[in-house]
């Protein structure tokens, strides 16, 4: 009746809200937003750490990682120039050097530039080799090693590069580059350090 006076006027929009101004969708929109940034920081995470980890086996060196292994006193399998393998635990370094004590506790004293692989067990440590490496390995080299041992002419068997065959016998002299094996037919042997792969003193 348009004599009362009142007009209501049109029905409000059930949707507009109540003038406060917020999307009811804005608290799913901003949940998404927040889930997207997390991933994308994530994901640069996950880069930034793959970059350094990629950065630091860069950095590996053989002296590195025959420490690592030296001091944690791991057993490690060593493959050689001659296709032979050693398996045992690293107990000295030398510059040109590792002595090896192998699993049925004798002693090898092997070329590092004979060795060809280092294959470690199973379920390890990552090692890598990017530690600093101090003078004390450069201290000891083969020939110094050698000379420790020779006033005692212990048995050995001396593998040479080029050769399958070792040659046995007892380690009798040394000089300045060479090493001297008395054969067990008499005969002596001389054999440039240079050649040499491996002295295994089969009596340690």
């Amino acid at each position: 009746m348009s004599g009362s006076g009142f007009d209501s006027g049109p029905d409000p929009d059930p949707g507009s809200g109540s003038g406060s101004g917020l999307d009811p969708g804005s608290d799913d929109d901003l949940r998404r937003f927040a889930a997207r940034a997390d991933a994308e920081e994530a994901v640069r995470r996950i880069g930034q750490e793959a970059w350094l980890r990629l950065r630091t086996e860069e950095s590996g060196h053989l002296s590195g990682l025959l420490v690592d292994l030296a001091e944690r006193s791991d057993p490690v399998t060593l493959s050689l120039t001659t296709g032979m393998r050693r398996s045992g635990r690293i107990e000295a370094l030398g510059s040109d050097l590792v002595a090896l004590r192998l699993t049925g506790g004798e002693l090898c004293l092997l070329s590092r530039a004979a060795i060809t692989a280092i294959r470690l067990p199973p379920g390890g440590p990552a090692l890598v080799g990017d530690r600093p490496v101090g003078d004390a390995v450069d201290r000891l080299d083969l020939r110094s090693a050698l000379d420790r041992l020779v006033a005692e002419q212990p048995t050995v068997r001396v593998t040479i590069n080029g050769s399958p065959d070792p040659v046995p016998g007892t380690l009798a002299r040394l000089g300045v580059d060479l090493l001297m094996v008395s054969c067990p037919d008499g005969s002596t042997v001389h054999i440039p350090l240079t050649a040499v792969v491996e002295v295994h003193l089969t009596d340690r």
